[in-house]
């Protein structure tokens, strides 16, 4: 067996599987369960998952990217351009490897400023939500909402590649 293809498979799935996993939960349980409460209590409970997530990410997601790239080249398939150009596989793991790339860079660029747009904008006297408020936090659900299409077609890429696709 070789452990060092086993160690960088491994790792690449889990940490796939901690950052797929909280776009999922987001989008399927926090994002629904904080839409019952009202927006200050939203607003501190996501802040809070954010900064974690965000420290968090920024860790895993190259992580998750470098050794993606290590498992197709130096441990898989690729040892050349023409192996990802004129491969099935190649093509899927370029498609996978920009994908997953541009789904972090989303996060880093759209997502994560949203969020700070929206947590500077104060509450009315009353501590109500002011409508820049409700507006700054129905757009951070939606782009939050929007990061699953890029795990999609990761995940998409995952399991053609596992059939050699």
């Amino acid at each position: 067996m070789n452990w060092l293809l086993f160690v960088v498979q491994w790792l690449h799935v889990l940490l796939g599987i901690i950052w797929f996993g909280n776009s999922l939960i987001l989008a399927l349980l926090l994002i629904p369960t904080l839409n019952a409460l009202p927006i200050p209590i939203q607003r501190d409970v996501g802040g809070r998952y954010g900064e974690r997530s965000t420290r968090l990410f920024d860790v895993v997601v190259p992580l998750i990217v470098v050794l993606g790239f290590i498992r197709g080249t130096v441990l898989g398939p690729i040892h050349s351009v023409a192996d990802v150009v004129q491969s099935a596989y190649g093509i899927t793991w370029l498609v996978a490897l920009i994908a997953a790339t541009v789904t972090f860079v989303w996060g880093r660029l759209v997502i994560v400023p949203a969020v700070r747009r929206m947590d500077a904008i104060p509450l009315d006297a009353d501590g109500a939500p002011t409508p820049e408020l409700v507006t700054a936090t129905d757009q951070v659900k939606r782009v939050v909402i929007l990061e699953l299409l890029g795990f999609l077609v990761i995940f998409t890429c995952m399991i053609l590649m596992r059939f050699g696709l």
